[in-house]
């Protein structure tokens, strides 16, 4: 049961990643790959501030707002396929030398599924399904808040790039 309840844990935070994709990809349409390497830097920000004490509730948006960073190359006017991947490799190291070393253990540090206030909630030994909630959580709010954004009049202008970029400079929008 421990492994399905693993599957289902990994399945829910790539469905993050998934959602970041599904922007470059569908909505945009064009390939960048810029996702494959932020992700993984939001991982490495919130493996370096966990292991400097910071709450680890408060390391998600950290890392969100590092991972938006990462887009930066947009407005450089570099695009398409080799913008992402250029990112992707150049965040590689950048990952690296924010976490300072290739494996951050975190077995004895607070996590998000291990804390004083889950423990204070139920006891020593938190349920197992009590990662999957969290996760859950964390996956529907990222969902609400891009399907608010969407709805935003930037959210709209971001669509229309990915249907027509003629339509978008007739706009003079950039």
């Amino acid at each position: 049961m421990d492994f399905i309840m693993t599957i289902v844990e990994q399945g829910l935070i790539y469905g993050i990643l998934t959602l970041g994709i599904y922007i470059t990809y569908k909505i945009l349409d064009f390939p960048d790959l810029t996702v494959d390497g932020s992700f993984p830097l939001g991982a490495a920000v919130t493996a370096a501030l966990i292991t400097r004490g910071v709450n680890p509730y408060l390391t998600i948006p950290i890392a969100f707002l590092v991972g938006v960073l990462a887009g930066i190359h947009v407005k450089c006017k570099v695009r398409d396929l080799l913008s992402g991947i250029i990112m992707m490799t150049a965040l590689y190291t950048v990952n690296l030398k924010i976490a300072g070393t290739n494996n951050v253990p975190l077995f004895s540090q607070e996590t998000m599924f291990k804390n004083g206030m889950l423990e204070s909630l139920f006891g020593e030994t938190i349920p197992g399904y009590m990662k999957i909630v969290l996760i859950l959580l964390v996956v529907l709010i990222a969902k609400f808040l891009l399907d608010f954004y969407l709805q935003t009049k930037s959210g709209y202008l971001l669509r229309a790039v990915g249907d027509n970029d003629n339509l978008v400079t007739a706009l003079a929008k950039d």
